[in-house]
């Protein structure tokens, strides 16, 4: 409504108004006016432009609908005030599960942030040491490789490990070379493992510091009357009244700020006195005389961020175990500096230093050298291994394909053999004499059935055993197994077997043995040693018990088939039933167990088709239910 008036009095009064539009000036709407024409518009000046030729007024005719809105935002203001002590009374009863639900949210959004941070940077879990060892595999910085990531640049991972007796690594190189970075990638990784964040490396192990100290860059400062040395030189101190058994040092560019020797000199002394401390420290260092410390010094270990002398520039690859050249000439040489300021300044460079260059530079080779003979050596066993699986394969290929011919052999041999039986049985007439013919025959087939198998089992045995050859295997000597030392159930090794067997009993010269489902017979002499079981292991292998009694004594009441399958179980049963009948007794038990029910319904097909057996049930529950079928003999 108030800018339907302003517009109104604009329209009608042009001439007087600068422009044609409403604004804002002290929170009430105004319109603009010439200032020569102010007098003709009855109202209340709000203010004037900055050059002054414009006023800002509001016309009598708006003041009170004006009044009414400022009125209006008032109430408006006083009413969210209201509604916001409503709504803090009613928060502040709900204060503790509020305080509760924003520290639950704070911790999830943690270790979504550590897991997001883990599967970004390919991060490890830490593990902490008991020994006191630090062993970083692949460790990055994860600053550094973030912003080499932007920049389309692979990061160069570090290696090193401490422990023991070394704690203390001297670390050179050339400037740029990535010596700081290994500082700080150390202490970073330290620092995320202890505070429960996974860390940017392959594998980290860690002891458990009790502080990082820490002295790195330069903090001079005019004001506080401090030079780049003497900077150094308080926070050594501070460090060195701090330092624990359990704290990690990491010291950058040792020495430097004062002379060469003097800043050497106190850089050995300070080292040692960390080492007498023994605490983990690492210190980077351009001078010669601290390699040559970390050489000569029991607990120091040198390393060195590479440079590539070819192509004169830094490779950042960590080496441990030779000190690095500090190639400042070379570095020099890429940055354009000119050949004849070059060569002046390897003139004018001690003879001790240039000898010394040489026989770093000449570690480094080696070690590369050394490096890659180690790959190629990895590479070519790799290369054996895979033919060596490559050729186990064939091999096992053949023999099952072997053993496959020897059981369809078999099978059709008992086949033709069965139906040669049955028909010399046919052809008898008398139905007695028909029937006896038919229980001893199926008894007597049984029996060579068994007798075959074990015959098909050696015959597979020894094509195993001979063709052992294809792979190369050789039996070596050893000595013959007593056969008072063999007990049922042992695992035994036997020559041409490369996993062990299960021993049931002695049969002669013979000696029955289990391979998996396969049950056979070896020579004693085979059997080349004992394998005993680990301390606090019970070695549980599936296998068939029959309590049995030689048949002039007694005949057994019970068979256990649990672990077989229906085939094998059916073969025993068969035999078990015809003594339990030859005995006269009037029912026996089969134990085969619950297991997933396939061995009790094979067994209960099998019953149901067999003469001898009057009724099959299952035994009472008090006795073992469902696990044992109850058979009642035809008397």
């Amino acid at each position: 409504m108030i800018h339907k008036s302003l517009k109104h009095i604009l329209r009608a009064r042009n001439a007087e108004a600068e422009e044609d539009y409403v604004t804002l000036r002290n929170d009430r709407f105004v319109i603009p006016v010439r200032t020569e024409h102010r007098r003709s518009i009855a109202g209340v000046v709000h203010g004037a432009s900055a050059t002054g030729q414009t006023v800002f007024m509001e016309p009598f005719e708006t003041v009170e609908a004006n009044n009414q809105l400022v009125q209006l935002a008032e109430d408006e203001a006083a009413e969210i005030l209201r509604i916001l002590r409503e709504l803090t009374g009613k928060l502040q009863v709900i204060r503790g599960p509020l305080l509760a639900a924003a520290g639950t949210i704070a911790e999830l959004d943690s270790l979504f942030a550590r897991a997001r941070f883990a599967r970004d940077f390919g991060a490890a879990i830490p593990e902490f040491s008991e020994t006191n060892e630090l062993c970083l595999e692949g460790a990055r910085h994860p600053v550094l490789e973030d912003k080499l990531r932007k920049e389309n640049r692979a990061i160069v991972a570090m290696t090193l490990t401490l422990g023991g007796e070394e704690r203390v690594l001297v670390i050179s190189g050339p400037n740029t070379g990535g010596k700081t970075v290994v500082l700080k990638t150390t202490g970073m990784t330290a620092l995320a493992a202890q505070s429960g964040i996974p860390v940017a490396a392959q594998r980290a192990l860690l002891p458990l510091f009790d502080r990082v100290l820490v002295d790195i860059g330069d903090e001079q400062s005019i004001a506080a009357d401090l030079s780049t040395f003497s900077s150094h030189m308080l926070n050594l101190k501070s460090i060195l009244e701090s330092a624990t058994p359990s704290s990690l040092v990491l010291v950058d560019e040792m020495g430097t700020g004062t002379a060469p020797e003097e800043g050497a000199a106190l850089a050995v002394a300070l080292l040692d006195e960390l080492k007498e401390k023994n605490c983990f420290v690492l210190a980077t260092t351009h001078h010669d005389r601290l390699k040559t410390y970390a050489a000569a010094s029991q607990g120091v270990v040198n390393a060195a961020v590479e440079f590539d002398e070819v192509n004169l520039r830094p490779t950042y690859r960590l080496t441990v175990g030779v000190p690095g050249g500090s190639s400042g000439i070379a570095i020099a040489r890429r940055l354009g500096l000119t050949q004849r300021i070059i060569e002046r300044a390897r003139e004018l460079m001690a003879p001790e230093s240039l000898e010394a260059a040489d026989l770093i530079a000449y570690l480094h080779r080696t070690r590369d050298q050394l490096d890659r003979l180690q790959a190629q050596m990895t590479q070519e066993r790799h290369t054996l291994e895979e033919e060596r699986k490559k050729l186990r394969t064939e091999w096992l290929g053949r023999q099952q394909k072997r053993i496959a011919e020897f059981e369809v052999q078999f099978a059709e041999m008992q086949k033709r053999f069965e139906q040669n039986v049955a028909s010399v049985v046919e052809a008898v007439k008398d139905r007695e004499l028909r029937a006896q013919l038919e229980k001893t025959s199926r008894r007597k087939l049984q029996e060579l059935r068994s007798g075959a198998k074990e015959d098909l089992n050696a015959a597979i045995v020894q094509t195993i055993s001979e063709s052992q050859s294809d792979l190369g295997v050789t039996p070596s000597e050893f000595q013959p197994i007593a056969a008072e030392t063999l007990q049922a159930g042992a695992k035994i090794r036997v020559r041409g077997f490369t996993k062990p067997l299960i021993f049931r009993r002695i049969d002669g010269n013979s000696a029955e043995v289990e391979a998996g489902p396969l049950r056979m017979k070896v020579a004693l002499g085979e059997i080349t040693g004992i394998e005993q079981p680990a301390a606090g292991k019970l070695s549980v292998t599936p296998s068939v018990s029959v309590r049995s009694a030689p048949r002039e004594i007694a005949a057994a009441s019970e068979i256990n088939v649990i672990g077989m399958t229906v085939e094998q179980a059916t073969e025993l049963v068969d035999k078990f039933l015809d003594d339990a009948a030859l005995a006269h007794l009037p029912q026996v038990r089969i134990i085969h167990g619950h297991g997933t029910g396939a061995l009790r319904k094979g067994l209960a097909e099998y019953l149901k088709t067999q003469p001898l057996v009057a009724k099959a049930s299952f035994e009472s529950e008090e006795h073992g239910g469902k696990a044992i079928t109850v058979v009642e003999l035809r008397m």
